[in-house]
């Protein structure tokens, strides 16, 4: 029986076609978690919060391309 370890390296060595096959069987064989059940949210008054009023900078955009290059350069 491998260590869990040794399943972490060998799923590290595979391409990532074959990586997203791994989580699609994990996501069918796994068993549903326990929180499962759908929850409401009540109404939230946003009027007074500081953390909705407050001032923010603008961010940099990052095109996609350049993502998707950035983490094509790192699984290499």
């Amino acid at each position: 029986m491998s260590t869990l370890a040794e399943i972490e390296t060998a799923i590290a060595q595979l391409p990532p076609e074959q990586w997203e096959e791994i989580r699609r069987w994990m996501d069918r064989t796994a068993p549903a978690p326990r929180c499962a059940q759908p929850t409401t949210a009540g109404h939230v008054d946003w009027t007074n919060s500081a953390a909705a009023m407050r001032r923010r900078e603008p961010q940099t955009c990052v095109p996609a391309a350049v993502v998707a290059d950035a983490l094509a350069a790192v699984r290499a």
